[in-house]
Parts: C-alpha cells; structure tokens; sequence
C-alpha cells in the first residue's frame, strides 16, 4: 500500500484521539499495523498513547517493551514530552523503556551515514533537491512527490541526514553537520542529472531549511519550494534579508490554515514580499501539519511560479 494511504490512515487515527474515541482508535491501529508491517514504530507508539490515555498503564508499558524486544525503539523526547504518555512518567518500568532509548539512541548515531536517492527523469532541464521532514526518512518521503508526469518532466533528488531522530527516522538538528552533507548531496544529485533549472525543496523541517539555505545563497538554484515549513522565529530570516544581496528568486509555499506554523509562515511570506522576493502562498483549508493529499498537482503550479511560467 501506497506512502499516501499510510497518511491518510494516520489522519484518521489522530481525528479518533482527538474525538476521545479510544476503542475505535485501537481497531484502526490494528489495521495500519496489518497493512503497514514496516511503520511498526508508529502503530506502537500509537497504540501505547491510546492505553495510557484510557489509563492502562501496565498494557502501555507492555507495548513499548515488547516493541524493544522486537528491535523497535522511540526518541527519548518524544516517550517524555508527548502528553498522551504523561500517566507513564512516574513508573520505573517506563523510566527504563527511556533509558534503553536513550541508548539504542546514541549507538545509531555513531553508524549512519547520510543518503542521496535520486528519482525521475535525468535528462529533465528542471532539478528538484528535496529535504525530509524531522522525525522521517528519505523513502517514506519519496512518494508524495512522484506520479507519472512529475517522474517524467522532472530529476528529483532526496537528500537523508546522517543525524538518527528515531526507528529509521532522522533530522537536519545540527546546522553544522546538515550544512556538509546537504552540499555533499547537492553535488552529487547535480553530477547524476544534466538539469538546466534547480529548487530546493523541503517539507516542515527540510522546508524551513529549503527556504534559509536559499536566502542563503548556498547553492546556485532558481528558488524554493517548502512544504508545511516549521516556522518558530522570523528573525534568523530577517537577518539573513537583511545582510544578502539577492540575485533574483522566487519561492513557493504551501500550508493549511490548521497547521501549528500557520500563522508565523503567513508572516514570513509577508516578509519575503517586503524584500522583493515574491513568494506563491498556497493554503490548503483543513489541514495540518501533514503534506496534503493533492501535492503532487500544487507541486507543479509552485515549480511553474518559481521558474516563471505562470
């Protein structure tokens, strides 16, 4: 089943946590877990989440333990900080579950390597460099960007940080480690492909840094296109406006007006415009911090306002 699927399944799953209906919420699990054999870190979590919320604390715990024993782990932030796992913090069976995180967490640093997948069409003139969001990996992110025309009028590379979040997901958390390997990759997918006009792409995480890296002048691309980029602070942006002398550019950003950055990227895109940067703003009604179900189409209309075709 389809990456697509996967997410539109989650949505479901958070909507049922979000209405307080927990058994309905444990029956879908079981589902994705059938369907999804390799999201097992997610269905775990989830299902341990809805125990601790119905105050099954002990079958909370069980989950998370036989998940470790089964070679599935969680970052320790998310175990300690997530709300719905709050009644678990005092039990020392919980304390543990962390602590194994905690170092299963700093082995898998010392061994990953980053990544660059490459997808579409090599001969393309238009290149497409995208980075994935926190918490994620490159080939789970791979699919919400593909379809048959995508494939065919576009070289898409996918850069994957070597920096381990969790259970097969990593981050871009340490700007100096993401600078290296984001150019390393960038070079690389350029060698691979014989495009003519290059974005840089992202998705929350991997979308702020698609935006700062080309404010940023760090690699020679025509602009940016950001998805749900998670936007905190405007004044690393203003600084970087404000200290560049910008050769023309122009970016994309597409968000839903339910997203938890919605209203600091609304005032980014108003910065932007303030700095002769125009910058397409494409809001999806309803949406969360997820990427929306029609991407692939918006795809095209922010790769058409970047290149100026439109």
């Amino acid at each position: 089943m389809s990456e697509a699927k996967f997410v539109a399944l989650q949505k479901e799953v958070f909507q049922l946590f979000h209405e307080g209906k927990m058994d309905e919420v444990q029956t879908l699990i079981e589902k994705v877990q059938q369907a999804f054999p390799k999201r097992i870190d997610k269905t775990l979590f989830w299902k341990a989440c809805a125990f601790s919320i119905q105050e099954k604390f002990e079958q909370a715990i069980g989950v998370l333990q036989d998940g470790l024993k089964n070679g599935v782990w969680w970052n320790p932030f998310m175990l300690t900080r997530d709300p719905d796992l709050s009644g678990l913090q005092d039990f020392e069976e919980f304390q543990e579950v962390v602590r194994q995180c905690e170092n299963i967490l700093e082995n898998h640093k010392h061994k990953a390597t980053p990544q660059l997948l490459t997808f579409g069409n090599h001969q393309a003139d238009v290149g497409i460099f995208s980075l994935h969001m926190r918490g994620s990996n490159a080939k789970d992110f791979v699919p919400h960007w593909l379809d048959d025309y995508t494939s065919l009028n576009y070289f898409f590379g996918f850069s994957q940080s070597s920096q381990v979040f969790g259970y097969n997901a990593y981050c871009w958390d340490d700007p100096e480690t993401a600078d290296v390997e984001i150019q390393s990759a960038f070079q690389e997918f350029k060698q691979q492909g014989s495009t003519k006009h290059d974005i840089l792409a992202g998705a929350s995480q991997g979308g702020k840094l698609a935006i700062e890296w080309c404010l940023a002048q760090k690699v020679d691309v025509k602009g940016f296109i950001a998805v749900i980029p998670s936007i905190r602070d405007l004044s690393e942006f203003e600084s970087l406006l404000k200290t560049n002398n910008f050769i023309p550019m122009k970016g994309s950003i597409i968000t839903g007006d339910q997203d938890p950055f919605y209203e600091k990227t609304i005032q980014l895109v108003e910065l932007l415009e303030r700095y002769n940067i125009p910058c397409k703003l494409t809001i999806v009604k309803g949406l969360g911090h997820f990427i929306p179900d029609n991407f692939r189409a918006l795809l095209t209309e922010a790769v058409d306002f970047v290149l100026g075709s439109e």
